[in-house]
């Protein structure tokens, strides 16, 4: 039956009295819309079939059975057919069957869609009485269905919500695919007539929508993971635009690292997965650690551990060892990873060295742990070698300070490699015992007041640190330098015993000069009251150290914001006395019992007219002073280091004077010294200019580094070079510090001749 004729036979059922409805099966979606505009007119109605249906639910078919039994009116039932389908063709041919035999009391109309095949009853008065009309026509394509889990419906335009949806989308869906965002699984309707395909992960819509997404398998994430990239993505999106919005862009991914961990567990994921697509561009120490990992779980745990399968000696060691450390840098709260970590390096044995950095406290404390067991394998300069990339501040504190003074250039390089390995070495006993009795100290260094008198304090602030010895010079130089400031640094020698108590005197000459003064105290209150982890008694490494050099870096940083943003000029840092790690080593009370108990940790004692003074004490300012490692009987163990002896360790104290580091400082030999001429038994002592005042300024000669004097004449330095007596021309650099100013200068040396000699006797 053509169109025409089908709505002819409509308009005569509506008209009629007959009391069972009209199944009307259209083969297109253009006729069928043609029925529908042709009859919406007057009182007939068109229910919606979704008002049978819960949301996101099936048909309920009961419901629809008793409205159509119910019905009093004109009324058209369409997009029932997508319901039927879904259940199969017997189930398809029953419910229409179960409509077309109902009894009514007004008119129903059930449009179908391509149903004719299943309109064929056994019983074939249904369609002789008429209730079944056929419209002819070709059948539109019927749309493939297919469900979508709402969580990933985002991605795909024109998605439709819901299942109970189907029925309009059968019979006026354009596309050729039809996806419903759907909590209905496929496997629930197993006889149905469509094809049916589901998604319930996004990893294959990823896949369509950018193909890099093939490059990480399916296993990498669970599927509500790949639901979560696919809504991220959206629907035209791909990684790029992913990662671009989620992290910054592809390049920026090793430095979205940093906040790595205040990402949820999708984020983190997410992460994951975009540099294992995208790879770790300019980290190829990431991309290892991409590649060698499955799971976003393993990620954190293989960027700490993966170095340990690389060998110390392998070309690439030290560039991964860097972009490792970088990664480190920018990860926070990882304590659990690091400890397990620094448990896991004790495979390494000897090398463990080359594994660690200065990034966490637990790390340094492990450096601090292998020296102690290591350290003395290795001297002083190897060791620098190796901490500079492992913990260059530890490095620095090793690094030598000049004194010009041998004694004090030797004993305090020994010092401070022993204080780090935490060993005493028999030869530095030795030494500690000569000086005991000699006390070259007393000539070697002046009194710190005849320093501090001299000082300029012109716009200056002044920061009394508390036992800061002068051990710590070497780092103080090399962090000023780093900071851009200048450190001139004066070594004087404070009042025995070495305690706080008979060391003051500065602060009032200071402050007589109108210069305010800041005392510190930390590194005095680590001495004395370490915590538990420092008391030696409960900890035999010196891993306080850690903690003393970081509160005088803190302090140098503090120093270096007030000077460069004009606070003041400069500023002037100044201790009472210095403390001794060795004397804690040494652990010995000396024979001597004292009618009057130890003081400060036995290391001094008022003098008693009943007792005879030790051969290792000097008497001053009414205390017995030991000047080697000894302890008077009755005094307390110290807890991390002691002071109040007369040890050089205790007694040298710095008087530094810092100021914004001047550049383009001019520097050169003078013209008078360029061509030296030597008699016999004489030696080189060129002259060079430097246009500033300094007391650490010298000259590196043949890998050699000499001290330069100041002379009477400003500026004018003298460098006594006792070596060099022999004729020729040598190039030399001039240091102020560690900062190099000049290079390349010459002096050349001529020996006299005999015809120079001749012309001294002339008359």
């Amino acid at each position: 039956m053509n169109l025409n004729d089908a709505k002819k036979r409509i308009q005569a059922y509506l008209c009629s009295n007959k009391t069972w409805p009209l199944l009307v099966d259209v083969q297109t979606k253009s006729d069928k819309s043609e029925i529908i505009d042709y009859f919406k007119v007057g009182e007939n109605t068109f229910p919606d079939i979704e008002s049978f249906c819960n949301d996101d639910g099936d048909l309920k078919v009961d419901e629809l059975y008793a409205a159509v039994s119910a019905n009093v009116g004109n009324t058209f039932i369409t997009n029932v057919t997508g319901f039927l389908k879904l259940h199969g063709e017997l189930a398809t041919k029953r419910a229409l069957k179960t409509l077309a035999t109902s009894g009514i009391s007004g008119h129903v109309v059930v449009l179908t869609y391509q149903c004719k095949s299943y309109l064929k009853f056994s019983d074939p008065r249904i369609v002789e009485n008429g209730r079944v009309v056929i419209v002819d026509g070709a059948s539109d394509t019927t749309p493939v269905i297919c469900f979508v889990n709402p969580s990933i419906s985002a991605a795909f335009a024109g998605c439709y919500s819901g299942l109970q949806k189907i029925g309009a989308i059968v019979e006026n869906c354009p596309q050729n695919t039809a996806y419903i965002s759907t909590m209905a699984l496929k496997d629930s309707f197993p006889e149905s007539i469509y094809h049916i395909s589901q998604l319930n992960n996004g990893y294959d819509i990823l896949v369509r929508n950018d193909p890099r997404t093939k490059s990480v398998p399916n296993s990498f994430g669970t599927p509500e993971q790949w639901n979560y990239a696919l809504q991220k993505m959206g629907q035209n999106g791909n990684w790029s635009q992913l990662i671009e919005g989620e992290f910054g862009s592809e390049l920026n991914l090793c430095h979205a690292i940093a906040s790595y961990q205040k990402y949820d567990d999708n984020k983190k994921w997410l992460y994951f997965i975009a540099l294992s697509i995208s790879g770790a561009k300019e980290n190829e120490y990431l991309q290892m650690v991409i590649d060698s990992v499955s799971t976003e779980k393993e990620l954190i745990k293989t960027i700490f551990r993966l170095i340990l399968t690389v060998d110390k000696s392998n070309a690439k060691f030290d560039q991964l060892y860097r972009q490792r450390k970088d990664l480190l840098g920018e990860l926070k709260d990882c304590l659990s990873e690091i400890a397990e970590y620094c448990k896991v390096l004790a495979t390494k044995g000897e090398n463990a060295i080359y594994y660690l950095t200065d990034l966490t406290i637990l790390e340094k404390e492990r450096v601090i742990a292998w020296l102690n067991v290591y350290g003395q394998k290795y001297d002083t300069l190897k060791l620098i070698s190796v901490l500079k990339k492992v913990f260059p501040d530890l490095a620095s504190y090793l690094t030598k300070f000049r004194f010009k003074n041998k004694l004090l250039d030797d004993y305090f390089d020994a010092y401070k490699y022993q204080k780090v390995v935490n060993h005493i070495l028999p030869s530095f006993e030795t030494v500690v015992d000569e000086q005991a009795t000699k006390m070259d100290f007393v000539t070697a260094l002046k009194p710190r007041a005849a320093i501090v008198e001299k000082l300029d304090v012109t716009n200056s602030r002044a920061f009394f640190l508390d036992a800061l010895g002068v051990e710590y010079l070497g780092f103080i130089q090399e962090k000023c330098s780093e900071y851009g400031l200048s450190a001139d640094v004066s070594c004087g020698r404070c009042e025995l015993p070495s305690i706080t108590s008979q060391n003051k005197e500065f602060v009032a000459t200071l402050q007589s000069k109108g210069c305010v003064i800041a005392d510190i105290k930390d590194l005095d209150d680590i001495k004395h009251h370490g915590e538990d982890s420092f008391d030696y008694e409960k900890e035999k490494n010196p891993i306080y150290l850690i903690r003393e050099l970081e509160i005088i870096d803190e302090l140098l940083k503090k120093i270096q914001a007030s000077i460069f943003n004009g606070s003041y000029k400069k500023a002037i840092i100044i201790s009472d006395h210095g403390a001794s790690r060795l004397a804690v080593l040494h652990e010995t009370e000396n024979i001597w019992s004292m009618a009057t108990s130890g003081e400060h940790s036995g290391r001094c004692c008022p003098v008693n007219e009943l007792n005879s003074k030790p051969n290792a004490a000097i008497e001053e300012n009414g205390f017995w002073v030991l000047a080697n490692y000894d302890r008077f009987k009755g005094g307390r163990k110290a807890n991390v280091e002691v002071h109040g002896g007369a040890s050089l360790e205790e007694v040298a104290v710095p008087i530094i004077e810092i100021t914004r580091k001047q550049t383009n400082i001019e520097a050169f030999i003078l013209d008078s010294s360029r061509v030296i001429t030597l008699a016999a038994k004489e030696h080189a002592a060129p002259r060079i200019y430097v246009g500033v005042k300094s007391n650490s300024i010298g000259i590196m000669l043949n890998g050699q580094y000499y001290d330069a004097l100041a002379t009477s004449e400003p500026y004018i330095y003298c460098v006594d070079l006792a070596d060099y007596t022999r004729k020729g021309t040598y190039t030399f650099e001039i240091l102020n510090g560690n900062d190099i100013l000049a290079s390349g200068q010459k002096f050349e040396i001529k020996k006299m001749g005999m015809s120079e000699n001749a012309g001294l006797f002339d008359f």
